[in-house]
């Protein structure tokens, strides 16, 4: 019985110690995966890095486009466009006080939105599957949040929100191949994709776009977009819409590149955007919805 318990002890100091070990090893990849991108200050605090990840046996990358967001920075805005810029093009946005734009919902041939979405404190009409769409939302004073599991309702201190299909992180886990096996082809296939995520600290917020469909760059996977995420820091995140909708701009210039089936940017329902003045002057950007785009 002595022996056995001193092989008991044995086993439970070396797991102990692989555990510290997986630990301290993680959170040094982590550390190297982030400083291995070289992020421009595009302001204080809004940071760009562009990435490109070679696969294996292939002439062709992975791109992808990443901001980061300090939602602590005073003279920094964010905000989500208004129903009445619904079908424009992410080039009306390429305009000051903009500095730089995500698209953000998926949307129908009307442009309603999938998920609850809000813009300046009003609620958008004519939103569909709102139970299943977990989305971001941020109230006046920038608290920020990652709802997995979508409200009934939306909550009266929500100045902006907007839902996405799929969580990628959850709680710094990201999915996972064998999740994206359960959703089908929507999650396999190597699409362009556009997500949005926070940091464990929710004074972060990280917008990532992933380019696709051109001769030497293919999109991701969901599990494959989830897991550079999470090596980014992104302790929370979900999927927005892609495919041909998918574009990042950053002063006034298109960061991500157009799909080689697609070169004319899509009308898109909303975008997040982020502003040096609080208040935008919306009938000044808004134009005449423009004919309506189609999801991937």
């Amino acid at each position: 019985m002595q022996l056995i318990a001193i092989h008991r002890s044995i086993w439970r100091n070396a797991a102990l110690a692989l555990c510290l070990w997986a630990s301290s090893y993680s959170a040094l990849a982590l550390q190297n995966a982030q400083a291995d991108l070289a992020w421009e200050q595009i302001r204080p605090g809004l940071l760009y890095a562009r990435q490109d990840i070679p696969m294996e046996g292939s002439d062709t990358v992975h791109r992808l486009h990443w901001l980061r967001l300090n939602l602590t920075q005073p003279d920094l805005h964010l905000a989500l466009t208004p129903p009445a810029c619904a079908g424009l093009r992410m080039t009306a946005l390429d305009r000051e006080p903009i500095v730089a734009s995500l698209n953000a919902s998926f949307f129908t041939t009307e442009f309603f939105t999938l998920g609850h979405t809000v813009s300046n404190g009003t609620l958008w009409t004519g939103n569909y599957r709102t139970m299943e769409s977990p989305l971001v939302a941020c109230t006046a004073n920038r608290q920020c949040e990652v709802l997995h599991q979508a409200p009934s309702r939306v909550a009266p201190e929500w100045k902006h929100a907007a839902g996405g299909v799929y969580s990628l992180v959850q709680s710094g886990a990201p999915r996972t191949a064998a999740d994206d096996v359960h959703c089908g082809k929507f999650c396999t296939t190597p699409h362009p994709r556009s997500a949005v995520g926070l940091d464990s600290s929710r004074q972060t917020m990280v917008w990532v776009a992933a380019e696709g469909r051109q001769q030497a760059v293919t999109g991701m996977p969901l599990a494959e977009l989830a897991l550079q995420m999470a090596l980014q820091g992104v302790a929370d995140a979900i999927n927005f819409d892609g495919g041909g909708s998918t574009a990042l701009h950053v002063d006034a210039q298109a960061r991500t590149s157009r799909p080689d089936n697609e070169p004319q940017a899509r009308p898109v329902a909303n975008a997040w955007i982020v502003s040096t003045r609080p208040d935008m002057d919306w009938a000044a950007v808004c134009q005449p919805q423009q004919e309506p785009g189609s999801n991937y």
